[in-house]
């Protein structure tokens, strides 16, 4: 019985509750025809989202008693953090054609790792995991690129699934508010929030039940099983360059030295990424940087 935020001018309680079974299937069964019938889906994710893979949300108040601390892991580097089922059919439903663009607040990179591709993904509030968008602090500023991009999706959504997100105070929050006065927004939240009764669907249940069921009412499950798969990224033969020793880290990318995308051959840029050369950021708030390649993990990530 505390307030989720202490910083809100609103006070939302920290309360959580369930929906009870019967009302659950009903209202995810509403959630599918709605996202069969949208042109631009968006996800815009929380902390929340991420909680079932070990990694704590900052408005849980009741760390031990709450609904979703039961039987999750505890993971002490968030960089090794595995994605959750919802990430996963998230990812799936991208695939399938369903869902067109995510933002997400969090830095774990744990969309990447269930196989959404980095070019739907506008990761607002900075990355562990890129040099290039580093974790923005509560006092700082939004990088202006990834804004502008959020705002253009705010304009081109015809639907918005809000999951595991307090919507307490951040810049961010009008991505719901823009959804609100649309009539498309749909929140899954165990805790109430602002925008409640601005929903066209309000969902009280945890985040992981409600993407499987929507999964299988989406008929996509066998693009989300196994759970605990590796995601193992397709690199195309025409990318490598086999006359070069350790070849499966020299690859031949669609971009040019500034790092602008481009289909011309004779401008893409040639990545060594041979553990020891050096590599430079072409853009983001280090643009200009330069760092080494430390290491390449087990599961193919490199360390700059």
């Amino acid at each position: 019985d505390v307030a989720a935020r202490d910083y809100c001018t609103e006070k939302i309680q920290a309360h959580e509750y369930l929906d009870s079974d019967a009302v659950l299937r009903a209202k995810v069964a509403l959630l599918a025809s709605l996202v069969r019938s949208s042109k631009q889906l968006l996800a815009f994710t929380g902390a929340g989202i991420s909680t079932s893979a070990g990694i704590d949300d900052y408005a849980s108040k009741a760390k031990g008693a709450s609904v979703t601390a039961a039987g999750r892991p505890v993971v002490k580097d968030w960089k090794l953090a595995q994605p959750t089922s919802a990430h996963r059919v998230l990812a799936a439903m991208h695939s399938a054609g369903h869902l067109k663009h995510w933002i997400t607040q969090n830095h774990d990179s744990l969309p990447q790792k269930a196989g959404f591709p980095q070019h739907a993904l506008n990761e607002i509030h900075g990355s562990l995991h890129d040099p290039a968008n580093p974790v923005v602090p509560y006092e700082g500023t939004l990088r202006d690129d990834l804004f502008e991009w959020m705002e253009e999706w705010q304009r081109k959504a015809d639907l918005t699934l809000a999951l595991g997100t307090s919507l307490s105070g951040f810049n961010v929050d009008s991505v719901a508010e823009s959804a609100a006065r649309k009539g498309g927004l749909v929140i899954v939240n165990l805790q109430r929030t602002p925008y409640d009764d601005g929903c066209a669907l309000r969902l009280f249940a945890k985040i992981d039940r409600v993407m499987e069921m929507l999964a299988a009412e989406l008929a996509i499950e066998p693009l989300v099983k196994p759970m605990d798969h590796a995601f193992e990224p397709s690199v195309p033969t025409a990318a490598r360059v086999p006359e070069t020793d350790g070849s499966d880290d020299v690859l031949r990318v669609p971009f040019d030295r500034e790092g602008r995308p481009t289909t011309e051959p004779e401008r893409m840029e040639t990545w060594d990424l041979r553990v020891g050369r050096r590599v430079r950021l072409p853009g983001g708030t280090y643009a200009g940087d330069v760092g080494t390649i430390m290491e390449k993990s087990t599961d193919g990530s490199y360390r700059i």
